[in-house]
């Protein structure tokens, strides 16, 4: 979605020409100095990276740094419409996201940013912090949300933790559906939690296994330690709005990614609330998979996964098949700690002694 917009002329252009060529500004991030000064307006800053007047921070006089230790270098991933920005009031972390100002995921998050949703704690939809229209380009619209992490990472370390949050999604889920919304992108890339517990030190957004971006030693507290943990879904880019009830709402179209989901089809209509389940399900699998420890928790996946999109549970009869087995677990059985398949040594003795993980190859996230 890149805007044709002019970059300014800057003083630190001649000395960027002349850097290394993996740590040049591409494309896609020159569309991000573009917007810097609208967005600063507002009283959002973006990382020094993308300021007009950029110089690399290890070019200044008396830096000896090689450009791979300083976090102005770093280029992993990016796209055009979303990035992370500093809220200048008060030094809070954000993310930003440009979206076409007549889309449906606007209509869908200002929807569900009523007063009275917003106070339903079953609402687990990340909260909107600001919306602001682009004057440069009046049919985009800017969207400000709070910075999250990946739900999944750091690793649980009980079956405690993995409860505390599949409960809030499956809640989250109870209460998208009972709106009529169907997310239609459920996916751990879109499931978050708030870091600020678990992760004192922060995470960098273009690579969250890191605290500033570089290959070094990542931190954290045990969720179970410092609760409660907030969870969120995040990006409505796919979902659909059914004003009208989800009993009879219909959808058409394969996408890229959802190949296992049995009743997407180019021609044949389906229900997008009964994909939800599935992907959901798939998440519960997935992370049976990963920890062995969480086996008693395979025949909810299985259920939720179903081939027939009928025989599928509602989130309400999920919940309940979810409850009743947290209620077969003894105290014990929830807080023992537990590892997941394929943890090394090094893994397991750094976490249980460190409390940390060495920084590992990052995951793309889209909110």
């Amino acid at each position: 979605m890149t805007l044709q917009t002019g970059v300014p002329e800057d003083p630190g252009e001649a000395t960027r020409e002349v850097l290394p060529k993996w740590c040049r500004l591409r494309d896609v991030e020159k569309t991000w100095v573009s917007y810097y000064p609208f967005l600063l307006s507002r009283g959002y800053r973006l990382r020094p990276r993308y300021d007009p007047d950029w110089i690399p921070s290890w070019t200044l006089p008396g830096k000896k740094l090689h450009p791979s230790r300083c976090e102005d270098s770093l280029y992993i991933w990016l796209k055009d419409n979303i990035l992370d920005a500093v809220r200048m009031t008060d030094n809070a972390k954000v993310v930003v996201k440009l979206v076409p100002t007549d889309s449906a995921e606007l209509h869908i998050v200002n929807f569900l940013s009523d007063e009275n949703k917003r106070s339903d704690p079953r609402n687990r939809t990340i909260p909107i912090l600001d919306i602001f229209l682009y004057t440069d380009s009046p049919e985009y619209t800017f969207m400000v949300m709070p910075y999250m992490r990946r739900f999944n990472y750091p690793p649980f370390h009980c079956r405690g933790e993995f409860v505390d949050a599949m409960r809030q999604f499956l809640e989250g889920l109870q209460f998208m559906h009972e709106n009529n919304i169907a997310h239609c992108d459920i996916a751990p890339k879109n499931m978050m939690m708030e870091e600020s517990r678990v992760v004192p030190k922060g995470s960098h957004f273009t690579d969250d296994k890191t605290h500033v971006g570089m290959y070094e030693s990542f931190w954290w507290k045990e969720r179970c330690s410092v609760g409660p943990v907030p969870y969120y879904y995040i990006d409505f880019g796919l979902s659909h709005h059914y004003p009208d009830g989800n009993a009879g709402a219909l959808t058409i179209g394969r996408r890229r990614g959802f190949d296992e989901i049995p009743e997407l089809s180019d021609t044949k209509p389906y229900n997008p609330f009964k994909v939800d389940i599935y992907q959901l399900g798939m998440t519960v699998l997935d992370l049976v998979k990963t920890y062995p420890a969480l086996d008693m928790f395979q025949p909810l996946g299985e259920k939720m996964c179903s081939k027939r999109p009928d025989d599928r549970p509602t989130p309400d009869e999920a919940l309940q098949l979810f409850d009743g087995i947290v209620h077969g677990l003894s105290k014990s059985k929830l807080s023992a700690r537990m590892w997941q398949r394929g943890d090394m040594l090094i893994h397991r003795i750094t976490r249980t002694f460190c409390g940390c993980y060495i920084a590992e190859p990052h995951e793309e996230i889209e909110y």
